[in-house]
């Protein structure tokens, strides 16, 4: 009986040594195999936000109200894809940002850089937008769109046009509006 008792005890340890290994090649397996919901959930997040940074910014959602109210023309132009720089009567923003504040068509300001606050918000665009560039986004093309209501002094423009030169924007697109279609 020894030898039956020593076989036995021979083959069961063979035998848990062939399942210990299956079962530790078995759970590497599913490790590998497996879906990784962490990495695809930052990736659905990040083309989200992609998604919705590309929305916001197209030219063509340009918020139209009693305080800003561009000229009519019939320019057949396309809008292109820039900076937005919006005069209203009573704010200068940008990319939708207030940087200052306006009152009967001039920068209400208690010093004599009134216009800093644009300076600086508009260079630092540029900034961003180069930043964006060097890790493989588009180019700074120098593009800014300027929306201003239809009734705000042409002082006002060039000054902002001035500070917008002075950030390195080169190409300056003035919004309008098409006139509605008269009826017969």
């Amino acid at each position: 009986m020894s030898e039956t008792s020593n076989f036995e005890s021979e083959s069961s340890a063979a035998d848990d040594e062939f399942f210990m290994w299956r079962k530790k090649r078995h759970v590497q397996g599913d490790a590998i195999a497996g879906l990784n919901l962490t990495a695809m959930m930052d990736i659905l997040t990040i083309l989200l936000v992609y998604l919705i940074k590309v929305y916001a910014e197209a030219p063509e959602n340009i918020q139209i109200n009693d305080d800003l109210r561009p000229p009519e023309s019939t320019a057949p132009e396309k809008l292109v894809p820039s900076v937005n720089v919006q005069i209203s009567q009573s704010a200068i923003l940008v990319d939708g940002k207030q940087v200052l504040e306006v009152a009967d068509g001039r920068v209400v300001s208690e010093d004599n850089a009134a216009y800093a606050p644009l300076s600086a918000a508009l260079s630092k665009r540029v900034e961003t937008i180069k930043a964006v560039a060097a890790r493989g986004g588009a180019e700074f093309n120098g593009n800014l769109m300027i929306v201003a209501h239809e009734s705000t002094p042409y002082d006002l423009i060039s000054n902002v046009l001035y500070q917008a030169g002075r950030a390195e924007y080169t190409t300056f697109n003035l919004v309008v509006v098409k006139p509605a279609a008269k009826d017969k």
